[in-house]
């Protein structure tokens, strides 16, 4: 099949299938007859996929083919109703309105620029490669030209070609890889799987690329599916959010004053000093679940012993962000939230580590919205000011430290919490930790931290209603969502790139790939072809 060359497609199609179906039968042949039957299965399948692959890539060269040679000349497009038009006609104008008054512009009824100018002539000989997961392919296609103005190809269109010389096919497979492993380890994997070897730079642009649209998305899916999801539970609808930091390069940190990365000042040439370490930039999740009610007791929550139930999250969906603020990742999760539950119907209960900022930040968006929302502390972190707490009033591995948290926690977990902020302020009081030290200090976060939290420790209620009480997803999130990728040994991270990968690991978890993969590429061709052209262009070439 000589016309298969890059830049030489068959001269006839009749020729180029007979060829193909030639090589196929050969192929078979070889392997099935007497001299390879000695060959290892493991043998013959790599022979079948390096050979495969080859021909392969010559099926999808001999559709393009068939299909440049069969293409007519544009002379007009489909009206509304699918009538053609097959003459092209001068003669016709518009006038377009300008800075300096109207402007007539003759065209001719066929080709046009999203400016109404025309493409009156169509040329062909131009070719384009794309790069397939079987191999390059090349594609013959028409020029519309006219004098002084870009080429049109509206059969680009037509078959919906990438701005970028790699297939869709073969940039989702990149994306699925770099999403799964570092870009050195994706760049194998590629190479391994279709033959085809990029760069790992050329990588990480196709994955900024492909994240391009994820922050509309999730509001195109609800206006296009409505608001609330058919089938969801009736109990209450849990939201969490936390963050995890993400190394960072140089500048890419966020600014902090005069003390920001890249605009600090060294005070020393070989080590860093106080206030100038810090190369990492937090990005924030949120999570939106419902739960599989349990109700317990809290001697259930602090008893010992393995198979304690405990509620499971169901319907997990993420949002995470590193370029913006937490505010906007704190909006996605209400969003998510609403469209769940549009009418408020639900308990919403909000499950959180306890940082005062994000309580603010969570309390006024509900306010906005007219949510009334239930804010519950993690209780393992309330458990660990416990143990803080404990190791001041005991000597070092005194088994009575144990039973001391544990009677603490099911004192805050039957609704005692004043309780216990007054237990602790009279062991302080009997026995006075020295000033200033290490204890003075613990008692003092453990006492501050009970008591501002307390309006958020409503744990009886929570047990009863079968609610979690823990911030378990929203933290293994920070893990499967962030530190599996972005904390690999060494990395460090652009904002784009990082932003990217985040965006597209949240869609994943989501269960949103595939969509957002055929959203993505609807979006795609709007942009790269169908805005290019003057009205509705019902194109064919």
């Amino acid at each position: 099949m000589e016309g298969y060359a890059a830049g030489k497609p068959a001269a006839s199609a009749d020729a180029g299938l007979a060829v193909l179906v030639s090589e196929l039968t050969g192929l078979v042949g070889e392997l099935a007859g007497a001299g390879p039957a000695a060959t290892s299965f493991d043998e013959i399948e790599q022979l079948v996929m390096v050979r495969g692959r080859e021909l392969l890539r010559k099926v999808i060269q001999h559709v393009m083919d068939a299909c440049a040679a069969a293409g007519p000349r544009l002379a007009g497009v489909a009206d509304a109703a699918g009538m053609p038009r097959p003459r092209a006609e001068r003669g016709h104008a518009r006038t377009m309105i300008s800075q300096v008054g109207p402007v007539v512009i003759e065209r001719l009824a066929g080709v046009a620029d999203a400016a109404g100018m025309p493409r009156p002539r169509a040329e062909r000989g131009h070719a384009r490669t794309m790069i397939s997961q079987v191999g390059p392919v090349v594609i013959e296609r028409m020029a519309y030209r006219a004098p002084g103005q870009l080429n049109l190809y509206p059969r680009d269109a037509v078959l919906n070609l990438p701005l970028r010389r790699y297939s869709w096919c073969l940039q989702r497979a990149v994306v699925e890889y770099v999403l799964a492993g570092a870009y050195e380890q994706a760049r194998r994997f590629v190479a391994a799987a279709t033959g085809v070897v990029i760069g790992k730079q050329q990588l990480e642009q196709i994955t900024i690329e492909a994240a391009a649209d994820a922050p509309g998305f999730y509001p195109a899916l609800a206006r296009g599916q409505g608001q609330e999801e058919p089938g969801l539970a009736a109990g209450p609808l849990l939201i969490s959010a936390d963050c995890k930091g993400v190394a960072m390069l140089p500048g890419a940190c966020r600014r902090r004053g005069a003390k920001a990365p890249g605009q600090r000042v060294r005070n020393f040439e070989k080590r860093r000093g106080t206030g100038e370490k810090g190369h990492k930039r937090m990005a924030q999740l949120g999570c939106v679940f419902d739960a599989g009610l349990v109700p317990r007791t809290p001697e259930q929550v602090m008893g010992p012993g393995p198979g304690k139930q405990a509620p499971r999250a169901l319907r997990r969906w993420y949002a995470v962000g590193i370029a913006a603020d937490r505010a906007g990742t704190i909006r996605a999760v209400f969003d998510e939230a609403g469209r769940r539950d549009p009418r408020h119907d639900r308990t919403w209960v909000a499950l959180i580590d306890g940082d005062n900022h994000q309580i603010e930040m969570i309390r006024a968006e509900a306010a906005a919205r007219g949510v009334g929302l239930i804010i519950l502390i993690d209780f393992i972190h309330v458990l660990e000011y416990l143990w803080k707490a404990a190791w001041c009033f005991h000597p070092p591995r005194d088994p009575a430290i144990e039973a001391w948290v544990t009677a603490q926690g099911l004192g805050i977990l039957h609704g005692r919490a004043a309780q216990v902020t007054e237990t602790i302020r009279q062991l302080a009081a009997e026995r006075p930790p020295e000033p200033g030290s290490e204890h003075a200090k613990i008692i003092r976060k453990t006492l501050t931290y009970l008591d501002a939290k307390e309006p958020y420790l409503d744990y009886p209620r929570a047990l009863a209603s079968g609610w979690p009480i823990a911030t378990g997803v929203i933290e293994g999130a920070c893990r499967h969502l962030v530190q599996d990728r972005m904390g690999i040994t060494g990395a460090r991270w652009s904002l784009e790139g990082a932003q990217a990968i985040l965006w597209l690991r949240a869609i994943r978890a989501n269960g949103d790939l595939d969509a957002y993969w055929t959203w993505h590429i609807e979006q795609e061709h709007q942009r790269n072809h169908l805005s290019r052209y003057h009205g509705s262009l019902g194109l064919a070439a």
